[in-house]
């Protein structure tokens, strides 16, 4: 019973004698003992740690989830947790995965980019706190975690306006991201106060990959006899430009000389491309530590788990945003006068 209760750390072990608790210790460093954890953890109810599931949908190297996850780990480790990762590559189709990933392994769970349902959110167990990380359904119950994207969009096409540039055509993310949805209000925005009329063949309907920006720029170069080619190109990702930039690198297009190309993330590509991308910053960092702490909270009883049904009908009511820096690099230059390059 006194070995049970020193090597488990119970607080009885004070009345075990000090003499008897030496021995106890030295026996088990020589045995090699080490305490089952798991069955400390179910005792107290708590198993100290916290589940990630991502969202990986693409074939490419997802450097959105890595930026993010490199926040989530320190701030996990740094509060004592540990953490389990699990991913998925169809939110629709693994919804229920993610339900059976809340058995009692983990504490708590933290949603990357997801797009729950109604019928998920009526399943979530009433005991397992959530948090999501740019959650692209409102009727949600969980807490987001979010950045500016309209905010920070505006502040981008502001910038590109205040460099001569006119015909900024915008590449966006998918209609079914509400960040990318957001990212067009801001870029829409940003026009109508500048006086310039939208264009709606400049916004062209992608998607948060590399490959998108390469398949934009080889149909604008293919149609450039007919259409003019935009002075700057606004994409929704940083993947989006830097598709953008490999592609027209290869038409000997010069950037930014000859067409400027901003992104919106500012991760660890943006900063090492060529020429370097003038993007907006999300704060993933940031946002990790917060999405974790706020985990923490709920799982200490601190906060609420969910919201009801009538706060759930306001974002504002369970979403927490961050702000969003506008990155000033090489990419972007002064507008060109119309026809002044030519297409190599």
């Amino acid at each position: 019973m006194s070995a049970s209760v020193v090597l488990n750390g119970a607080r009885s072990s004070t009345r075990v004698s000090l003499d008897t608790r030496t021995r106890i210790i030295e026996a088990a460093e020589e045995l090699g003992y080490r305490a089952n954890q798991v069955a400390r953890s179910l005792s107290r109810r708590r198993m100290d740690t916290i589940g990630i599931v991502a969202v990986i949908e693409s074939d490419e190297i997802n450097v959105y989830f890595l930026e993010v996850l490199n926040g989530l780990l320190e701030a996990i480790a740094r509060c004592g947790q540990n953490a389990t990762i699990f991913s998925i590559q169809k939110w629709e189709q693994d919804e229920n995965r993610v339900l059976q990933f809340c058995d009692g392994r983990i504490d708590g769970v933290i949603l990357l980019a997801p797009n729950p349902s109604q019928k998920f959110v009526a399943s979530i167990p009433q005991h397992t706190p959530f948090v999501s990380i740019h959650s692209d359904n409102f009727v949600s119950r969980i807490k987001n975690i979010e950045a500016d994207n309209e905010g920070g969009a505006y502040s981008m096409v502001q910038y590109l306006i205040s460099k001569g540039h006119r015909r900024i055509m915008h590449i966006t993310g998918g209609e079914d991201r509400l960040g990318a949805r957001e990212r067009v209000q801001g870029y829409l925005r940003a026009l109508r106060e500048a006086g310039i009329p939208e264009d709606p063949s400049l916004t062209i309907a992608g998607y948060f990959h590399a490959r998108i920006g390469r398949e934009t720029i080889h149909r604008l170069i293919e149609n450039r006899h007919r259409i003019p080619l935009p002075t700057a190109i606004f994409c929704a990702s940083d993947m989006i430009a830097l598709g953008c930039l490999e592609a027209l690198t290869a038409h000997g297009v010069r950037v930014p000389e000859d067409i400027s190309i901003a992104g919106f993330d500012d991760n660890i590509m943006a900063r090492m491309s060529v020429p370097p991308l003038t993007t907006v910053r999300q704060p993933f960092r940031e946002m990790g530590h917060w999405a974790v702490e706020t985990l923490l909270q709920q799982i200490q009883g601190e906060a609420p788990l969910y919201y009801t049904e009538g706060e759930a009908d306001s974002p504002t009511a369970f979403t927490d945003r961050f702000p969003a820096e506008l990155i000033i690099r090489e990419s972007v230059g002064v507008a060109p006068h119309a026809e002044a390059f030519a297409v190599r």
